[in-house]
């Protein structure tokens, strides 16, 4: 088992609940833009923050959650200007202590080691952009060591085919 990743669904419930049913998962976590009702299935049973297109003040910026040996900051990352740099969202979660973020609003999927912190950006669901379809992904911690945690990093298009030329292993600090 392991972490369901979207983000920037930008109103999409039908194909969201499709993949949130096609994979059994512990955790779903949502980087914001979902641009519905927050209560409304399949969100209310999410993790979620909320984006530069959300209206609702009832769902926060940002969450923290601890999985496992995992410690994952979450947020849509317009806070952030991801869509420049990533350093002041590296900043923010070193100063959490998180060793995963993951993180939306440039609708570009990727994921990578930067100082032993795994960045995670799914996607969207909705508007892809730097990728030819919609994608997600799914985080799975695959062993661990006194100073690291080994995390598999799988990412998938919106039908649930894998997009094997993104995500991979990655070796992160504890």
């Amino acid at each position: 088992m392991g972490i369901l990743v979207v983000s920037d669904s930008h109103g999409l419930v039908r194909e969201v609940a499709q993949v949130v049913k096609r994979h059994p998962v512990d955790k779903i976590l949502h980087c914001g833009d979902f641009c519905v009702d927050h209560k409304r299935e399949p969100f209310a049973g999410m993790t979620l923050v909320r984006g530069n297109c959300d209206a609702t003040s009832e769902v926060p910026t940002e969450q923290q959650t601890k999985w496992r040996d995992l410690h994952i900051l979450q947020t849509h990352g317009h806070l952030f200007g991801v869509k420049s740099s990533l350093l002041r969202l590296h900043y923010r979660a070193e100063e959490v202590g998180a060793n995963v973020v993951v993180f939306g609003h440039s609708h570009v999927p990727a994921c990578g080691v930067e100082r032993d912190i795994l960045f995670v950006n799914p996607g969207s669901l909705q508007m892809p952009r730097g990728f030819a379809v919609p994608t997600y992904a799914i985080i799975e911690e695959t062993g661990v060591t006194p100073q690291t945690v080994q995390v598999a990093v799988a990412f998938y298009d919106y039908q649930g085919n894998p997009v094997r030329e993104l995500g991979g292993s990655y070796s992160i600090r504890r």
